[in-house]
């Protein structure tokens, strides 16, 4: 009888936990997608790093899941291997003021961890859920906060297997972008130069960061975040609400009434809810102002 899959990723020498034809949605922030056809979660980056390898070796087409922020996936899920960060037991490390992070990581609690060592610079972060991965791909930011302007370092898989490090401005940060947006590879980890201090203040800062978001975000409801890249010299979530739509719903998905650029699971919304609510949403704020909104969150 033929091998499957996930019996040959084992007989690669994978150690992680495999599970065959896994529901993804309970896994992205919309709640909305699919099963993976093999999820893998990986125990450690060596075990991360042998399944990338095997994966490209074999054809086998293959993705990373984070915390499952700005993602949308299909109805139908995903064909081949679908890679989940080894768990982190500790946040990061740290070396005087420089954080050493795993990219599985999550933001906020990193945000935190520094915050109570007294080291400044990512209190934002306690108003982005993600994984810290994620956030160094997309450049995560609030208003003129950016994880970019406090990473040193960055540790990455190539989808070839190798392992390079990456000094800042190789990284090439931009608005809501890096060298390893649309790249296939792997972040595995990041040094963060923060600033030093009081312990007390910097957790105050950070939490007005999180109060903002509670009060300025649907955070009560599955979301992939903001939908929609801030336009030059505008806001897309003004220009939602000035084209009439805050409130609009397609099947379970509904264009927030709290804040229209991000667009909410009401329950039982699926991709192609999302998906039709996304364009209805582009087509009608193009006509009306002549602006090209573009998306912040991939779909798979």
């Amino acid at each position: 009888m033929a091998k499957t899959l996930p019996d040959e990723l084992r007989g690669a020498g994978f150690r992680g936990e495999i599970v065959a034809e896994a529901a993804l949605g309970p896994m992205t922030t919309w709640r909305i997608g699919g099963p993976a056809e093999v999820l893998a979660t990986a125990t450690d980056i060596d075990d991360l790093t042998g399944a990338v390898r095997w994966a490209e070796a074999r054809g086998v087409p293959w993705r990373v899941l984070g915390n499952g922020s700005n993602l949308l996936v299909h109805d139908a899920g995903v064909r081949g291997l679908v890679l989940r960060l080894p768990k982190v037991r500790s946040v990061a490390r740290t070396e005087g003021t420089t954080m050493v992070a795993e990219a599985g990581a999550g933001f906020p609690r990193l945000a935190r961890a520094a915050a109570d060592l007294g080291l400044a610079g990512i209190e934002f972060g306690a108003g982005i859920p993600g994984s810290v991965g994620g956030a160094i791909v997309m450049n995560a930011g609030w208003h003129q906060f950016e994880i970019g302007n406090v990473v040193s370092r960055v540790t990455y898989l190539e989808g070839d297997g190798s392992i390079v490090e990456y000094d800042r401005d190789a990284c090439r940060f931009g608005y809501r972008t890096s060298a390893f947006r649309g790249r296939r590879g792997v972040v595995l980890g990041a040094e963060l130069a923060l600033a030093p201090d009081d312990p007390a203040a910097v957790r105050e800062r950070l939490a007005r960061f999180a109060e903002s978001r509670k009060a300025n975000q649907p955070t009560e409801l599955p979301s992939c975040g903001s939908v929609f890249l801030k336009p030059e010299g505008d806001f897309a979530g003004r220009l939602i609400e000035a084209a009439g739509l805050k409130g609009r719903r397609i099947g379970g998905i509904q264009v927030s009434e709290k804040h229209a650029n991000f667009f909410v699971n009401l329950g039982g919304g699926t991709a192609a809810d999302a998906i039709a609510l996304v364009e209805l949403v582009e087509q009608s704020v193009f006509e009306k102002f002549g602006v090209k909104l573009t998306r912040e969150f991939e779909i798979w």
